[in-house]
């Protein structure tokens, strides 16, 4: 596989880069950032490359800034994690408007050299996903976001903590926005392959704090060390190793919904499959009726942010 990744020098395209150069089927990873980056980027292969020495791995490591976007051509996925944080004073709003500009240049001059697969990290992410498939005209199975994934894996660490369980044995997920509405599915939450219902101390699992817990894990780790990577990182290596497995993974990803569940015009983090060909929406999980109220809140919330960005 060839990856690339654009906005390599931050953190979170950093972490990724990493990740995605010790897996033995990327054999190409192309580095992009802004000009100004370059050195930074140039120092991040030259990291990579020794790490690769220490693992045994190898991968060739091509360098380009974000105008020529050198080496593109031929990526079989394009991984976009640029665009600015949320600064104070900032609304979410403010945000969308700012990050979609630099969002939809890059699918814009993306889809001018290859066809490939986008996968949209920038926040907020729901919107940018929509706003990347509006402008790169690919089809919609080759526009994902990271979505609700690693919100779904935070929920998933909380629920075998309060069980005192390995965290392999819990399958869960969280739907809706990357945000403040997200939606937790404890009617689809089972244990070692046991609804979580069954469970007697079920009764006892704060689920709204946990949740509470959940939305503000990000805020948590930056005002902690600064900025969150490692688990940003390996949720995006989880759907790029089951693209390049074809291991049709069920995962909670942000994309674009065309009459499923009912909404259209909108992308937002649904149950979808994750195989070579991209990702197809997963419309057979019954909701329960409290939950998709809340998801229909959390969808009708997204659009409407996507309308503001539609034409910027």
């Amino acid at each position: 596989m060839k990856v690339s990744v654009i906005g390599a020098s931050g953190k979170v395209g950093g972490g990724i880069s990493f990740l995605l150069a010790n897996e033995p089927y990327v054999k190409e990873l192309v580095l992009i950032s802004r000009n100004k980056s370059l050195n930074k980027v140039k120092g991040l292969r030259e990291d990579i490359y020794d790490a690769l020495a220490g693992t045994r791995r190898d991968c060739d490591i091509f360098i380009s800034d974000d105008e020529t976007l050198k080496f593109l051509d031929g990526s079989d996925i394009v991984i976009i994690t640029s665009g600015l944080p949320r600064k104070e004073g900032m609304s979410r709003l403010d945000l969308a408007k700012v990050n979609a500009k630099i969002v939809g240049k890059y699918a814009k001059k993306v889809a001018e050299i290859c066809d490939t697969k986008l996968f949209i990290i920038t926040n907020p992410v729901d919107v940018m996903t929509y706003k990347a498939y509006i402008d790169s005209k690919f089809e919609r199975n080759k526009v994902f976001g990271l979505g609700t994934h690693l919100d779904s894996l935070r929920f998933k660490v909380e629920i075998a903590k309060f069980f005192g369980v390995h965290i392999d044995e819990v399958r869960t997920r969280i739907v809706g926005e990357h945000g403040d509405t997200m939606v937790p599915l404890i009617s689809s939450t089972s244990i070692g392959g046991v609804p979580i219902t069954r469970f007697k101390r079920f009764k006892d699992l704060p689920i709204k704090e946990i949740i509470d817990e959940v939305k503000k894990k990000g805020e948590k780790i930056i005002s902690l060390k600064g900025g969150s990577e490692f688990g940003p990182a390996a949720a995006v290596l989880n759907v790029v190793r089951s693209i390049a497995n074809n291991e049709n993974r069920l995962l909670t990803l942000s994309t674009y919904l065309d009459g499923e569940f009912g909404f259209t015009d909108v992308c937002a983090g649904v149950p979808v499959k994750v195989n070579r060909d991209g990702v197809e929406i997963v419309t057979d999980i019954l909701f329960s009726e409290k939950e998709f109220e809340a998801f229909k809140h959390s969808v009708e919330t997204i659009k409407k942010y996507c309308i503001e960005v539609k034409d910027i």
